[in-house]
């Protein structure tokens, strides 16, 4: 039977069990591997932890750590509670906590998208320990006000991956000397009259610096309308959406009449790669369980598996998704509906479904599935 830690330590929302760990440990002067080890039954440094051994060491109800750490609960654990808007555990979010906030302790938590600032100390958060200052950065501060509106108009997975690809394709632009306006502007503040200098390098800064214009390029991305000017065939709304870039965005942006048929991958403009991979991905789309689909949010219980972890190991996550992934595959590959019904493909010798015999896929499907059919969609990260 476990026993309290003669010194307790209240988590912080959603900090990870990593961070919870060490924080746990320091007081009590135990080796955060072992106590992982002894509470995970595993020498794994990725081990769950039991929500409810985890209590009895650190000395906490179970209901109250749940809501502090729900990303490992369980699904049984998590039917109990009623959470809105909390982040899933995903790789490549887990953020520094806001170091005025944590009162200069080492909290690493799990963020959702727009967790970039913290408005009670104007403080820029992001992957880096720096945290700059927002105090003489009042577009950053109203930018991050837009984008909450954006969440509540558009919803929060649709802005998640909007702001995704305006990232990108604003990157991009710089790359290629299309530079913001407000950007030289903003990294000045941030580092000084020779942040361009060489050597000089602040990449807290330049995410800072570039969030206004991904922001602004997101609200186009994002909304039905401008999406269906830019995705569509009429020269009209690729003029009307143009316009409208020129005046929000990019000032001195340009569409070409004639672009390039012949276009090479990073080689052209970072809009027109966009419009041609969203295109493709409505006539190919990704299997629903593929990572650039799922949400950012911990879902409710009744959608997860049960005994499966709400959030605590990434993999679990992945590997309960890849086997509807398998059969949506499948489909594609033996022409089921779901092919011809994006394609729109007469019946033909190649997209008709042969008939199953036996246990297993039969040999003619084998031989019609081309691999790279469904798998050669652009290569989607999570940030």
């Amino acid at each position: 039977m476990l026993r309290p830690l003669p010194r307790m330590v209240a988590p912080f929302r959603d900090e990870t069990i990593t961070s919870y760990l060490h924080r746990l440990a320091g007081p009590n002067h135990i080796d955060p591997a072992a106590l992982r080890a002894l509470l995970a039954g595993s020498d794994r440094k990725d081990a769950p932890v039991p929500l409810g051994r985890l209590a009895a060491v650190a000395g906490i109800p179970c209901r109250p750590l749940a809501y502090a750490m729900p990303q490992i609960c369980t699904a049984g654990e998590l039917s109990a509670l009623h959470l809105r808007h909390r982040p899933r555990a995903r790789p490549g979010w887990a953020f520094p906590a806001c170091r005025p906030c944590a009162a200069g302790q080492p909290v690493t938590r799990w963020a959702l998208h727009d967790d970039v600032v913290c408005y009670r100390h104007r403080r820029w958060i992001s992957k880096d320990h720096e945290q700059p200052g927002l105090t003489r950065q009042p577009e950053i501060l109203h930018a991050h006000r837009r984008h909450r509106r954006l969440i509540r108009r558009h919803g929060r997975d649709p802005v998640m991956r909007a702001l995704r690809d305006a990232q990108h394709i604003c990157i991009g632009w710089r790359l290629n000397g299309l530079r913001d306006p407000g950007f030289d502007r903003r990294m000045e503040i941030f580092c000084g009259p020779g942040w361009d200098g060489p050597g000089e390098w602040a990449p807290q800064a330049y995410d800072a610096a570039t969030y206004p214009q991904s922001v602004a390029m997101a609200r186009l991305l994002a909304s039905p309308y401008w999406r269906e000017r830019i995705l569509g065939t009429s020269w009209a709304g690729h003029d009307e959406f143009t316009a409208e870039l020129r005046r929000t965005v990019a000032p001195g942006y340009t569409w070409g009449n004639y672009p390039r048929t012949r276009w090479r991958r990073d080689r052209d403009d970072p809009l027109l790669e966009w419009r041609l991979d969203t295109r493709r991905l409505q006539l190919e789309p990704l299997p629903p369980g593929h990572a650039w689909n799922l949400p950012e949010t911990i879902q409710p219980a009744a959608l997860a598996a049960p005994g499966s972890q709400a959030g605590a190991t990434v993999t679990e996550d992945e590997g309960q998704d890849q086997q509807t992934g398998r059969r949506r595959v499948k489909q594609y590959a033996a022409g089921g509906p779901l092919l011809r019904q994006a394609v729109r493909l007469p019946r033909t010798r190649f997209n008709e479904k042969p008939p199953r015999s036996g246990r297993g896929e039969p040999d003619s499907v084998r031989q019609q599935h081309r691999p790279g059919l469904i798998e050669s969609g652009p290569a989607r990260s999570e940030p």
